[in-house]
């Protein structure tokens, strides 16, 4: 079996994508290859930002997106933090998940993340 060795989030401004992930998310620049390809620090699975074209009808990338997991301690604590920072959540409870519990929001660029709190 295969295993996966990066996560690409392709984004349509890079900038944007830098202050959302870097401001509001807590991560850093590990290495900025050029001004459409960014590593961001990260332990384990490398995380790329990668800049790509916009949809002709939307503001949205032409390419498949992902949805980023995170893994939190303490999933209400998590919510309100995203909530004060000004990040609208696509679940302001917890909701039921095999494994816990887990909520999720949307980046500038439409990209699911979602915030998972393990049993």
């Amino acid at each position: 079996m295969h295993k996966i060795c990066v996560i690409s989030i392709y984004v349509s401004n890079m900038e944007l994508a830098k202050q959302f992930y870097c401001e509001k998310l807590g991560f850093e620049v590990a290495q900025d290859f050029d001004d459409t390809l960014v590593e961001l620090v990260h332990d384990g699975i490398p995380v790329i930002l990668c800049q790509v074209a916009l949809s002709a009808q939307s503001n949205y990338p032409n390419q498949s997106q992902v949805v980023l997991g995170l893994q939190t301690d303490n999933l209400v604590q998590s919510i309100t933090e995203m909530t004060e920072k000004g990040i609208e959540v696509i679940y302001d409870t917890p909701q039921p998940c095999p494994p816990g519990y887990y909520s999720a929001f949307k980046d500038p660029f439409g990209n699911v993340i979602e915030l998972l709190q393990f049993n």
